[in-house]
This record gives structure tokens, C-alpha cells and sequence, in this order.
């Protein structure tokens, strides 16, 4: 019966996300379009686990910022103005090497009175003030950076270390969740976030989606082979359609090979269908299905997509994600990675 109730919440609504052609289909409508295909999918069960990709080496930039157009978010990277660049560069041999603050934060407010878009510069002015022990100057001097470029993970996870310094425990977490999401494959932010959760009395569960499933053209004419492990026979023939059906992605208005939120929704939703969640042990013996079921159950779905899939192989692509996007994301982290309960409407 949960079983059942589980798939009806999976489907109960029709999935619109840029267009009316755009629908979500049923596991029961997959088969029907497998049925009848030209081409012939052999679906078969796989023995051997999926190797677990290492993106540890696929990092993003500090200095890149994005700007809102209509609706679409521009990439740019931040430039330092020549008439800035002589403050600067004393600003930097006064802090660095000579450690003269004094000197140092004169000079840092110079740069940003000359180009006011300059962030660093407010980084650079907090971490004197955290030397300096004031830590509300701190504060706000980072949140002021972040305001000028909320997509700057280095600005985050300073905020979380003067927050940390000053023991705001809980603030210190969300801000160095931020900076994970904003970085999402950089160790060190991991490693500071799992020091800072623990003073915050929280846990990172640092577990991988990672899809159990091959599919590829076999050596047969028109045949496509579909490996899957037990459990993920939905997502795979979710995929198997979107990667090789002829026309089936540009019907749902998408580019053929895009992987498109789209495309990932569909496959996670008749994953889910297909999971038995009556037993609880079932749940939690592969850590990403229940890790996507926690999402679902907190209609978390698109967070899921983008934390533990887009963002894995493209942290880059951040930039391009509303800020609103982003701070769902970290409310994620903290629910699915770290069990906060969400709070409640």
C-alpha cells in the first residue's frame, strides 16, 4: 500500500517547466514507448557496481560573478581598473608582508572607493578585522562583499569563519554550506564544514548518488542494451528513451544529449516509483536512493538534481543559477546531508 501511495505522489501532478509539451511520464508510459519503438531495448539485470566518479580536481573560480538579464544569468569575471591597481598592489605588501593594518585597510578602502564592484577588497578588510578580534566588523564587511557577488564561495566561507570565531555556531553552518554549493567539489570547504557542523552539533553525511546502470548500442542492429541493478530498472529506461529514442527529447523540448532538469526529473520520478518503501531497511541500503527520497519527501527534487548530479560534474554551472536556486540548495545540504529538520509552514 505505501508502496502505492509513494508512486501517486511521484506522478500526482503534471511537470511544466518551460513549455505546455513538457510532461512528466509514468513508468507505464515509458514501456508503451519502448513497446513501440523501431528500436529494440533489451533490458538486463547488472552484476558488477558503477564506479563512483572523482571530481575532487573540478573546481570553480574566486572573482567570477553573474548577472541577472530577463531572466538569464550572464557570467563575467571581475576585473581590478587600472586606477585601482597601485592601491592595490601596497594594499596587499602592507597586509601580507609588512603586516601593517593600520596601512593595509587605508589603502583597501581606497581600492574600493575607485571601483566600488570590487569585493576583494571588503574580504581583505574583514580578515584584518578578524586578526584584529572584531568580528562583527568582520561580519559585516563580508556580507557587504557578498552583496556585491553573491556567487563567490571565498566570501562565504570567510563569513562562516568570523561567525565561527565569534561562536555562532548555526550562521557559521550556512554559510560554509553556501560556500560547498558554491565550490561543490573543493575537499578543503568539506573538511572546514565538517569541523564547523561538528561545534554546531550537526553531521555531514558525505554519501554519492551514483547510478547503477550502463546502457549502450550493442553490436545488433537498432538494439540497445540496458544494464541496471535491482532497483534502478525506472531510471534506466528513463534513460535509455531520453538518449536513444529518436525525437523523444526535442518532443519534450529539449536538445537531444542536453541532460536537462527535464530530462533528470522524469528519470528520478520513475526511479522513486519503483522503489518498495514499505520495508524501512530498503530504504537506506543504497544512501543516494534514500537520500532522493528525502528530497522527494520534502519536494526537494530540483536541489537533488542540481547539488548531487549537475553541480558534481559541472560546479561551474552554479553561475548560472538564480540566487534563490542556490539558497534552496544549502537549505538541501542541511536537510538531506545533515538531517536539520525542515521547519514547517
Amino acid at each position: 500500500m505505501l508502496k502505492k501511495i509513494t508512486f501517486i505522489a511521484a506522478f500526482c501532478s503534471v511537470c511544466i517547466l518551460s513549455g505546455s509539451a513538457q510532461v512528466i511520464h509514468k513508468p507505464a508510459d515509458l514501456m508503451k514507448i519502448m513497446k513501440a519503438s523501431k528500436l529494440s531495448y533489451k533490458v538486463e539485470d547488472m552484476y558488477i557496481d558503477m564506479d563512483i566518479k572523482d571530481y575532487s580536481k573540478v573546481l570553480t573560480e574566486s572573482n567570477i560573478y553573474h548577472e541577472d538579464s530577463d531572466g538569464h544569468m550572464i557570467v563575467k569575471k571581475l576585473v581590478l581598473s587600472k586606477d585601482a591597481e597601485t592601491d592595490w598592489a601596497l594594499a596587499e605588501k602592507a597586509f601580507t608582508v609588512d603586516s601593517d593594518f593600520k596601512a593595509a585597510k587605508k589603502l583597501y578602502k581606497s581600492v574600493f572607493d575607485l571601483q566600488n564592484d570590487y569585493y576583494p577588497a571588503k574580504i581583505r578588510l574583514g580578515q584584518i578585522y578578524e586578526k584584529e578580534g572584531d568580528f562583527e566588523k568582520a561580519v559585516s564587511s563580508y556580507k557587504q562583499a557578498i552583496s556585491k557577488n553573491y556567487v563567490d564561495f571565498l566570501s562565504h566561507w570567510r563569513l562562516a569563519e568570523a561567525y565561527y570565531k565569534a561562536k555562532n555556531y548555526d550562521e557559521a553552518a550556512g554559510e560554509i554550506t553556501l560556500a560547498s554549493v558554491l565550490n561543490r567539489n573543493n575537499t578543503a570547504i568539506l573538511e572546514r564544514l565538517n569541523e564547523i557542523y561538528a561545534d554546531a552539533r550537526l553531521t555531514y553525511s558525505d554519501w554519492v548518488f551514483s547510478p547503477q546502470v550502463k546502457i549502450f548500442k550493442s553490436q545488433k542492429e537498432n538494439e540497445i542494451k540496458v544494464l541496471c541493478k535491482q532497483d534502478w530498472n525506472g531510471y534506466a529506461i528513463g534513460k535509455a528513451i531520453w538518449d536513444y529514442e529518436p525525437g523523444y527529447a526535442e518532443g519534450q523540448g529539449e536538445k537531444p544529449g542536453n541532460n536537462s532538469l527535464m530530462e533528470e526529473k522524469e528519470c528520478l520520478l520513475n526511479l522513486i516509483a519503483g522503489q518498495d518503501t514499505s520495508d524501512i531497511t530498503l530504504r537506506h541500503k543504497d544512501p543516494g536512493i534514500a537520500g532522493l527520497l528525502k528530497a522527494q519527501e520534502n519536494k526537494m527534487i530540483e536541489s537533488f538534481i542540481y547539488y548531487e548530479e549537475f553541480l558534481r560534474s559541472k560546479p561551474s554551472m552554479v553561475y548560472e543559477l538564480p540566487n534563490n536556486v542556490i539558497k534552496k540548495m544549502r537549505n538541501y545540504v542541511l536537510i538531506a546531508h545533515a538531517g536539520l529538520t525542515p521547519r514547517k509552514k
